[in-house]
């Protein structure tokens, strides 16, 4: 019996290990490839050329743009979000169109304020179900009401924009938007967490993985494939676009059956030639955000900052809708046609089905060894158990291999966040990361326990299951 339960362990070190090793060397290739931009970046690209100036954005005419703001029982912050937004905006030529419920009247009372203030920057978008549907369900309800306004006021719209409810929209965003379209035709910003205590890990943890991705692994993309995912928010969408993906049967551009409709719609568009670009310059000559809202190495970059959930299990909430729909919707929808690139890309979104599991696996594991390994040490005078491998061997050199990619990741991390948050933040993203292990663990066992019961119900739209918000995101940095 006690050979079985170290055998067992045995295979699991193996297991865990050559998962650990692909992840590994795959988070090295992406490493390897942001420093080559950066070489590239600064050696060619923009040697010897003048940097973005303020006053070059606000040279071209401004294209109409629409503001997509999704709400479900968003009364707390929704008011605020609106009136923060049009206080802060530098721009003139847009529209915030709010998506609401009819069983949602206190969203709708909140709004209705706003509207009386601001009716020329502000409409309500009434969805035609009760909530809650699904998220791409609201969004495809405000499309059709921009339609309605724009019949109403002549007007075109040329850029369409996601914003959340909780967002800080960033003053400069839409000159960006502006300028860079319709050149391409998805344009998406940084976006970052807002500043959160040093002490709290589960809004901390999204710190560090925000920073990761928006420091590091969006430029990379978009230098691999000219696209880049969206995030969701601070996405800008050409009106070609958007036309493109619109789909005559559900009056809408979004897939509606799919909880991540955003990260979809960015791929299926890329797929059809639509080219992205992700900005992360910086606008010279302009305003710098509030302290509240300022970025500690890149201050003058037009970036979003939201709210993230505070309690663990909110978190994994968040998580849960956003493993099913870019891991398992994600993979079931999109398959894995597209370039070698893009593959390896689907590869990577993908991993964390696996890899979510093996880290916290990889605790219980090590505990499994522990126990009688303690037992043996203190009872048996180390006679008992046999080591757990061989020095020399290949299970030890894979686990040295996986320990020297660990420490570098870690690094890396610690130095994206440090660009974001400043040291205090890069020095707690190390024991962050333990903390950020079982929050993910637990999302995905979610999110496979809902795809799969899903599957076998034969239910096709799984509920949007949204994140509480509060009031403090906008109390904070006014």
């Amino acid at each position: 019996m006690f050979e079985t339960y170290l055998s067992t362990i045995h295979i699991a070190i193996w297991v865990i290990a050559i998962i650990f090793l692909l992840s590994g060397l795959d988070e090295l290739v992406f490493d390897a490839a942001y420093i080559a931009w950066k070489f590239y970046y600064r050696f060619v690209l923009v040697r010897g050329k003048q940097r973005l100036q303020l006053a070059t954005l606000q040279n071209k005419p401004e294209q109409t743009v629409a503001i997509m703001v999704p709400a479900w029982h968003e009364e707390a912050v929704i008011a605020a979000m609106v009136r923060n937004a049009i206080k802060t905006i530098d721009y003139r030529n847009f529209i915030i169109v709010v998506g609401v419920y009819p069983n949602d009247p206190g969203t709708r009372a909140a709004l209705d304020v706003v509207l009386a203030e601001h009716p020329d920057h502000v409409r309500a978008a009434i969805v035609r179900n009760d909530g809650p549907t699904t998220k791409s369900d609201c969004l495809n309800a405000i499309l059709r009401e921009i339609r309605v306004w724009e019949q109403e006021t002549g007007k075109e719209t040329q850029i369409y924009v996601l914003h959340d409810a909780e967002d800080h929209v960033p003053r400069y965003g839409l000159k960006v938007f502006n300028f860079l379209m319709p050149r391409k035709a998805i344009v998406q910003l940084p976006v970052f967490p807002l500043h959160v205590p040093w002490y709290s890990f589960t809004e901390g943890h999204y710190l560090d993985e925000f920073a990761q991705v928006h420091v590091k692994d969006l430029r990379v993309r978009e230098w691999l494939t000219g696209g880049v995912p969206s995030a969701g928010v601070g996405t800008a969408f050409s009106r070609d676009a958007v036309n493109i993906a619109w789909q005559e049967d559900i009056e809408g551009a979004f897939r509606e059956d799919l909880l991540t409709e955003d990260y979809e719609i960015a791929m299926q568009l890329l797929r059809r030639g639509a080219h992205s670009a992700f900005f992360d310059g910086i606008v010279r000559g302009g305003d710098l955000p509030p302290p509240a809202l300022r970025l500690w190495a890149m201050p003058g970059v037009p970036a979003v900052r939201g709210a993230f959930p505070n309690r663990f299990w909110a978190s994994v909430r968040q998580k849960t809708r956003w493993t099913l729909g870019i891991t398992l919707q994600g993979w079931e929808d999109l398959g894995w046609e597209g370039s070698p690139w893009q593959k390896y890309l689907f590869f990577r979104d993908r991993k964390p089905l696996f890899t979510n599991i093996a880290n916290v696996g990889a605790y219980f594991v090590a505990i499994a060894w522990l126990v009688p390994w303690a037992i043996d040490q203190l009872f048996f005078d180390a006679s008992l158990l046999p080591p757990l491998y061989e020095t020399g061997s290949a299970l030890h050199q894979l686990v040295i291999t996986n320990i020297t990619i660990l420490m570098i990741f870690m690094v890396v991390r610690a130095l994206c966040t440090l660009q974001a948050f400043g040291p205090a933040h890069a020095l707690m993203s190390f024991p962050r990361l333990v903390w950020a292990n079982f929050i993910n663990f637990v999302a995905t066992v979610r999110a496979l326990r809902q795809y799969f019961d899903a599957r076998r119900k034969g239910i096709k739209r799984i509920p949007w299951e949204k994140t509480t918000h509060a009031l403090d995101p906008f109390e904070a940095s006014s």
